[in-house]
């Protein structure tokens, strides 16, 4: 849920450039070395399953942890697929598609102290410790959980998950309340790892999130808050092989709380990737030809947008729809993109990014035209002044302010106010004061549905996208997309629903994210998929 608000943090629309790929080599990978990894944006919240929630610390877990299923780019280096990882492969579906049937891939070990083999009463018991409230922190992604029998509507069992059950030593059943034929697809989600609940019990569930243990190639080594994060090899990772890894001996996560001080680290050889600052992205590629740095965008599966909040007077609701719409027709996208973030993000089609299954079919009813929205505001007559909010610290300001000039020159008055990460989570969960607000969702699983269900089902679009948006004819398209099997037929389905949602405008979108690193050719194997993740056990350093 709040992984991809996240992106928040990222000033995703941070720069780019573009050139080939550093994991482009003929060379053989070698064993051995560091690998210098920044962790932009502050302290991860969690890197256990029952705490991790947002980005930061994605590709912190993804090192530690493994989970049933497993993402993986295809071959077009956009478009994410599920694949089995400690199952060995796809499940059995019922005809219905709301029973589950796994089959545990024998051999996987927990790392040290632990070292006992994983099975399914390990899966049973993991599932019920992150569906358990009480091993909660704000924030926690549990929605991926509320599919599943013994759950409520926010993803807690606090009887436990009675459709999550060990058939056998390595056969794991799931049963769901409703269809739901996109399950598979959410078992990539950290919250659904696997993870040695008895050890961490015993340890006490806030010191094993300062040490947790997984299956992994890396294990934790020490976590230093506000400074660094290391990892060290897994010597009896299940997975290692000459041509998989885990290659790097280490890995070194120092901490930076703005991408100006990332860069000048990069710069000074403190670390062997790096995002660029905004507005630094055309000198940031001047300087990486003269050095011989690689310089990439990469795709991403997240979107940035401004949300409106429904339960507003002046602009929820149906009567509301005409100013919303002459906002989203005053927005000029590519001032954004071109301007303040250099060409770096894409113009979105809706709001499912483009890499997902089924993003081909949208297109925005309420497309750049200010004489559409000038017309619209003189028609209302007196609009009064709205407000605008934002987090501080990751150049939100910046990219905000062409909006608020399109916004104003087609005389719609509007003030920005920027809160603090904390604070302003708190204050647009509320729904009370906020209007217009901006954030950013990253994908949890590589699917249309998790655009839609979670943002702007009603009963969870209070919570995720804080619009409190509600339309019944979508929740229909929703719970059918979810029951579809055929997934020709499903994805027709879930582009219905979102047609519907943009025309309601509750959001606008304003671009889908691409990130732009800066490598040295001195490590290699270094490729970012559209998920943001980033397989460390394929790095290595070859000088």
């Amino acid at each position: 849920m709040l992984i991809a608000l996240a992106l928040v943090l990222a000033a995703c629309g941070s720069s780019s450039s573009s050139s080939s790929s550093s994991s482009s080599t003929s060379s053989q990978p070698k064993a051995g070395g560091t690998y210098n990894f920044p962790l932009e944006g502050g302290d991860p919240v969690g890197i256990a399953p029952n705490t991790y929630q947002e980005s930061i610390g994605y590709n912190v877990v993804l090192q530690i942890f493994e989970g049933l299923m497993k993402y993986q780019v295809a071959a077009d280096g956009v478009t994410m697929n599920t694949v089995p990882d400690l199952t060995t492969g796809p499940p059995k579906v019922s005809a219905n598609a709301k029973v589950f049937t796994f089959t545990i891939r024998q051999g996987v070990y927990f790392q040290p102290p632990v070292n006992t083999e994983v099975t399914a009463a390990d899966f049973v018991a993991s599932w019920n410790a992150v569906a358990n409230p009480k091993n909660w922190v704000t924030g926690t992604p549990a929605y991926i959980l509320e599919p599943i029998m013994g759950t409520d509507e926010t993803g807690a069992a606090k009887n436990g998950l009675t459709g999550v059950k060990a058939i056998g030593k390595w056969t794991l059943q799931v049963t769901l309340k409703y269809p739901f034929a996109e399950f598979p697809a959410s078992l990539g989600h950290p919250i659904m790892a696997v993870w040695p609940v008895a050890y961490a019990m015993k340890e006490g569930l806030k010191t094993f999130d300062q040490k947790p243990i997984g299956t992994g190639p890396y294990i934790l080594q020490n976590w230093v808050h506000n400074q660094v994060i290391n990892l060290t090899k897994n010597p009896h990772w299940w997975n290692a092989s000459a041509t998989n890894g885990p290659f790097v001996d280490n890995i070194h996560m120092p901490i930076f709380m703005d991408p100006s001080t990332e860069w000048l680290a990069y710069q000074a050889g403190n670390i062997d990737i790096t995002q660029v600052p905004t507005g630094q992205v055309q000198s940031s590629m001047n300087m990486a030809a003269q050095k011989g740095w690689v310089a990439k965008k990469w795709p991403n599966l997240g979107i940035y947008f401004i949300g409106i909040n429904q339960k507003d007077p002046v602009l929820g609701g149906a009567k509301n729809l005409p100013l919303r719409q002459a906002l989203s027709y005053s927005v000029d996208r590519n001032a954004v993109i071109n301007t303040v973030s250099e060409g770096v993000p894409l113009v979105p089609n809706g709001v499912v990014p483009v890499g997902i299954p089924g993003s081909n079919l949208s297109s925005l009813p309420y497309p750049y035209d200010p004489a559409k929205a000038t017309a619209i505001v003189k028609g209302l007559g007196k609009v009064p002044t709205l407000k605008l909010w934002y987090n501080t610290g990751a150049n939100h300001d910046k990219i905000l302010a062409p909006v608020q000039a399109g916004w104003k020159a087609v005389g719609i008055n509007v003030t920005m106010t920027g809160y603090d990460w904390g604070t302003y989570l708190t204050k647009c969960a509320q729904g009370t004061q906020d209007q217009l607000y901006r954030l950013g969702w990253l994908a949890d699983y590589p699917s249309m549905d998790d655009f839609l269900y979670p943002l702007f089902q009603s009963g969870t679009s209070g919570a995720n996208t804080f619009t409190f948006y509600s339309n019944p004819t979508v929740d229909k398209l929703l719970n059918q997309a979810r029951g579809t099997i055929d997934q020709t037929q499903r994805l027709q389905i879930y582009a219905q629903a979102e047609k519907l949602i943009l025309a309601d405008a509750p959001v606008i979108p304003l671009y889908f994210y691409r990130e732009y690193y800066i490598n040295d050719k001195r490590v290699l194997g270094q490729y970012i998929d559209p998920m943001g993740s980033l397989n460390m056990n394929q790095v290595w350093v070859a000088q």
